[in-house]
């Protein structure tokens, strides 16, 4: 939680950096031969709403964007492909905090008591995280 210093780069950076924690927690829990869990950026500063109100440009098309999730969502070449991250379609490395395997249970353990605080059940998903 960012409790001082907010920023909105921050937040998103942390937001993402624990979105590709969760999806290699996940795909370590899950055996790949019934699901697959991968995380995925899509494209880089897409002509959306908020990015041309912060940023006032774009680097990437919507399309990019798109072509790239659907390329690891359809592709048969990804099928049994699990805990991985892709920019845009490069089978990369994130940041060197998501292979803690430490920080990754306590963010699942977190993460699960948020939820069950809100009242949320667990159900089975299917799906890129971006």
């Amino acid at each position: 939680m960012i409790e001082r210093g907010y920023g909105g780069a921050r937040a998103y950076g942390q937001s993402k950096l624990a979105q590709i924690m969760s999806g290699f927690e996940l795909a370590q829990r899950l055996p790949d031969t019934e699901v697959t869990v991968n995380s995925l950026h899509p494209a880089t500063y897409m002509p959306t709403k908020i990015i041309l109100a912060e940023i006032g440009h774009h680097i990437d098309s919507i399309d990019d964007g798109v072509s790239a999730t659907h390329r690891l969502v359809t592709d048969a070449a990804f099928a049994g492909v699990t805990g991985r991250f892709f920019d845009r379609t490069s089978d990369t490395r994130p940041n060197i905090q998501a292979y803690d395997e430490q920080a990754r249970a306590e963010l699942w353990r977190r993460s699960l008591e948020l939820v069950d605080r809100s009242g949320v059940h667990r159900r089975g998903v299917r799906g890129v995280m971006i």
